[in-house]
């Protein structure tokens, strides 16, 4: 039965022969060239590839020894740190699922996502130690183990993480093969809570073959990253991508608008992955002779997530361009459009470059013509480069896969020649700082809030490129509950990338004739004026979200 499954390892993507299947594979390789030679530093650590595939087994052997077995969850809550990498080339050593979480969740979105995966073990740092301490008596049981870094201390409450790393404990060979499940990436949805998007271990290879595709490398490049490892763009940028492309990554913990160049230069860095907000952070930082004193040549782009006169100035100001890219959690990495430099439409998307379909479909699930915008749909043209489903959700799969088509949830057209142009979202879905926001989620916890009769929640447009999130309330008769007091009762209950920012009382909601369906896109379409904002609070601290200040 795994015979069937198995690749055929000599066969070719677009010319290229398919050299690897999975990471730990990839690694191997990549140790047995390079030695004890640095490749890639994370958060500080330089590490050869011999050292990741060495530590990586001892780890491995560990949570073998622990009873984590093929297909067992193994799980990950922290900040950028090489525990990431040891962790995940582990997991998939033994044929076990590594978990990547958010280190945004908080309350009730850790213990969803941790109550849904359910994970052998769970490997977190001092800084978020406390968060898992606070609904330890809601969560399964699990193994937990502890990263000191300096950021927060667990006081021996945990498990040290150096005890994964203990030498002498035999690893059994497993065989792994590239059709077999690797990562659960949680990624928000349309409606309801963080789905988990199982992939598959082909899928990041191709996602690294695409990095070289998009981004043209060359020997003599090297990679700058600030994305964080639990989001795909972090994995298939920082990681996946430089390492099949052979050449050296660098991963910081946080991004630092005001270090950024400086980071970028001491690297050496010709490639980044800046997403809509962190450019625009570097476009309003003070002019500087050293803006143009750098070796980047290309950077990540993602058309719509900032105003096209924002990306002017940036590349203009700092003289590098733009891989314009369309691509989502579930697609694995794997850009499935991208717009090079030079392209004659640098506003859209890109072209498909042949890894899969795109079709825009309409309501009824009928392909519509060019020119026309519908809902985004994808199909890929190789196996094993989109998730298998969203893990433990079948209706949700069934869902977002039916008709054979993956449904994004994401509007936009195709032109006559075939570019992609990504228009918006659907009504329940938005983007904030880099994070996906489900308006259902945040919906849910403010309905719960003293007070509050009826909320819906919508994404506004932000100065700075994205969305911010923001929430229209009918109170309880008689309630007098202001804005700062339902923001406050937010606070320990979501992420803090899911507080509105915005937050307006109404009597009623604008609904349709014929369904009676809240209106939301005339919500949308509302001003901000005179409306309560959290962010123009004095002294109010403002919440890190993928290393941008919210």
């Amino acid at each position: 039965m795994r015979e069937a499954r198995r690749m055929t390892i000599t066969r070719k993507i677009h010319g290229v022969p398919v050299q690897w299947e999975t990471l730990p594979a990839l690694v191997a390789a990549r140790a047995a060239q390079h030695g004890d030679a640095p490749r890639l530093t994370v958060a500080g650590r330089a590490m050869s590839y011999r050292e990741l595939d060495g530590e990586s087994s001892r780890v491995a052997a560990n949570l073998h020894r622990l009873g984590v077995r093929r297909g067992d969850r193994v799980a990950c809550f922290l900040r950028n740190a090489p525990e990431h990498l040891l962790t995940w080339v582990a997991a998939g050593k033994l044929g076990a699922i590594w978990v990547p979480l958010n280190a945004g969740l908080v309350g009730e979105d850790l213990v969803h996502t941790l109550t849904n995966a359910t994970p052998a073990v769970l490997v977190v740092d001092g800084e978020l130690a406390e968060r898992v301490e606070a609904v330890a008596d809601r969560l399964p049981p699990m193994r937990v183990y502890a990263v000191e870094d300096g950021d927060g201390e667990t006081g021996g409450r945990f498990r040290p993480f150096a005890d994964l790393l203990e030498p002498g404990h035999p690893l059994p060979l497993m065989e792994v093969s590239g059709g077999d499940p690797a990562v659960i990436i949680y990624t928000g949805g349309t409606t309801g809570l963080p789905k988990g998007a199982l992939l598959p271990h082909f899928a990041w290879i191709a996602a690294g073959m695409r990095y070289v595709e998009a981004f043209e490398t060359r020997p003599d490049d090297v990679h700058y990253s600030i994305l964080t490892l639990f989001h795909v763009g972090g994995l298939m940028l920082g990681v996946m991508g430089p390492m099949v492309a052979d050449i050296p990554t660098v991963i910081d913990r946080r991004f630092s608008g005001s270090n950024f160049w400086a980071r970028a230069r001491e690297t050496g860095a010709t490639i980044v992955d800046l997403i809509g907000t962190m450019i625009t952070v570097l476009t309003e930082q003070p002019e500087s002779p050293a803006d143009r004193h750098h070796r980047v040549r290309v950077s990540l782009g993602v058309t719509g997530q900032i105003p096209p006169a924002v990306a002017e100035r940036f590349v203009e100001r700092f003289g590098i361009g733009f891989v314009n890219v369309y691509s989502l959690t579930e697609t694995g990495g794997v850009l499935i459009v991208n717009n090079p430099m030079g392209s004659p439409k640098p506003r859209a998307n890109g072209l498909t470059h042949g890894w899969a379909e795109v079709t825009i479909l309409d309501e009824d699930d009928q392909p519509v013509p060019p020119g026309v915008t519908g809902q985004i749909a994808l199909r890929p043209r190789y196996p094993h480069i989109f998730m298998s489903g969203y893990f433990n959700a079948p209706e949700r799969t069934l869902e977002c896969l039916s008709n054979l088509w993956l449904h994004t949830g994401d509007l936009g057209h195709l032109d006559a020649d075939g570019y992609l142009h990504f228009t918006g979202r659907q009504a329940h879905w938005l983007r904030r700082r880099g994070e996906n926001v489900s308006a259902y989620e945040v919906e849910s916890v403010l309905s719960q809030c003293p007070g509050v009769r009826e909320v819906v929640v919508v994404g506004t447009p932000s100065e700075k490129g994205e969305e911010e999130v923001k929430a229209f309330v009918i109170r309880e008769p008689g309630s007098g509950v202001e804005p700062a007091a339902i923001a406050a009762w937010c606070e320990g209950r979501m992420a803090a990338f899911k507080i509105p920012r915005f937050i307006a009382f109404v009597e009623s909601f604008p609904r349709s004739v014929t369904k009676r369906e809240v209106e939301r896109h005339k919500l949308r379409a509302m001003p901000n004026d005179g409306i309560w904002d959290r962010e123009a609070l004095p002294s109010r601290p403002r919440p890190v979200v993928n290393g941008v200040a919210g």
